[in-house]
């Protein structure tokens, strides 16, 4: 695992990466409900972020054959930002009930069920690299 902190305008970005093995997950969610409660976020609002972060990186971990995922984590204003990134071309599937086996299909959706804002920029074959973008207002 990796940590890097930068400065861009104002508020301090926090960037980390971890394997991108669904192991670490329990590393990913426990780092992201810490900067939750650094910033005293309401226990809701902290549950429906650790959530869709989790989802994203447990779609980064099965998907994308990326080494590493990174987290970006950005609050403000109460205002929370968080990106997770990998090395991956995104494969837009719809979920077929009948022919999945109900084995999957659901995170993006949970995703946006639990977020305020979600945004995905799609990695390709001539530009890998998938970035998720999960926002949530705790006013």
């Amino acid at each position: 695992m990796q940590d890097s902190a930068t400065t861009s305008g104002t508020p301090p970005v926090t960037l980390r990466s971890f394997p991108a093995r669904a192991e670490e997950l329990h590393r990913i969610r426990a780092y992201i409900r810490a900067e939750c409660e650094t910033g005293s976020l309401p226990a809701s609002v902290t549950g429906d972020i650790v959530l869709a972060v989790s989802e994203a990186c447990a779609n980064s971990a099965l998907h994308s054959s990326s080494a590493n995922v990174r987290v970006g984590w950005d609050a403000t204003h109460g205002r929370v930002e968080v990106s997770v990134q990998d090395g991956g071309v995104f494969r837009s599937r719809v979920p077929l009930p009948g022919l999945d086996g109900g084995g999957g299909g659901r995170g993006i959706p949970l995703m946006i069920a639990l977020m305020d804002e979600v945004t995905i920029q799609e990695g390709s074959d001539d530009a890998p690299g998938t970035v998720v973008r999960l926002v949530k207002y705790a006013a």
